[in-house]
């Protein structure tokens, strides 16, 4: 792609809590965030669109004329690949269907949009939709966009005790809270994307 003037498009699957788009955004990207739960807030230079990921289809139909998005992130729910992989706490934990299923989907609407994309999840999820190309810490990558350099020592940001979720503060919060991206790991890939579709500095 070449070199363009107007704010590069993100679009963002399972855009949850923001993780990728917040920091997309503030570098100047103009971001469209897909979940099936609306967001208490949207931040500033992102859209939110109401959808069930598994009901859309390439081409984007339901994404307006303007909006056609230069990169694509996508972080599928993991809790059913994160029980599979603690057999410790869960001896027998049900087979990760729906994990499978939305990874599967995603993956196959990324590669038919031909754009650059990446998709992040956990590391059990390897068992069932291939190995990561990468990973940053507990975050694992897949997609054709990963770059090489990644930060290190980065981690869903909690253990469990008790049936709760404790930040590394001691602090309880909820799994979603979590399971969020990390600046750290969103701003690299935003500008390791900008360098990809080169986006002028």
């Amino acid at each position: 792609m070449s070199a363009r003037n107007d704010s590069p498009r993100l679009l963002d699957l399972f855009s949850g809590r923001w993780g990728w788009s917040r920091e997309f955004a503030a570098r100047g990207w103009k971001c469209y965030g897909i979940d099936w739960q609306r967001p208490a807030v949207v931040p500033e230079g992102c859209e939110f669109i109401l959808a069930d990921v598994r009901d859309l289809s390439w081409p984007y139909s339901f994404l307006s004329e303007d909006i056609r998005p230069d990169f694509i992130v996508a972080s599928s729910p993991c809790e059913e690949f994160t029980v599979w992989g603690m057999k410790n706490f869960h001896p027998k934990p049900p087979y990760p269907e729906m994990g499978i299923a939305l990874f599967t989907h995603t993956r196959l609407l990324c590669h038919q949009s031909g754009l650059p994309y990446l998709m992040e999840n956990v590391r059990a999820a390897q068992q069932f939709v291939g190995n990561a190309v990468a990973h940053a810490g507990s975050f694992y990558l897949w997609g054709t966009a990963v770059p090489a350099l990644l930060p290190r020592g980065l981690t869903k940001g909690f253990t469990r005790a008790g049936g709760r979720y404790r930040a590394h503060e001691n602090r309880s919060i909820t799994p979603a809270e979590a399971a969020t991206i990390p600046p750290a790991l969103a701003n690299c890939v935003a500008q390791y994307a900008e360098r990809l579709i080169e986006v002028p500095a």
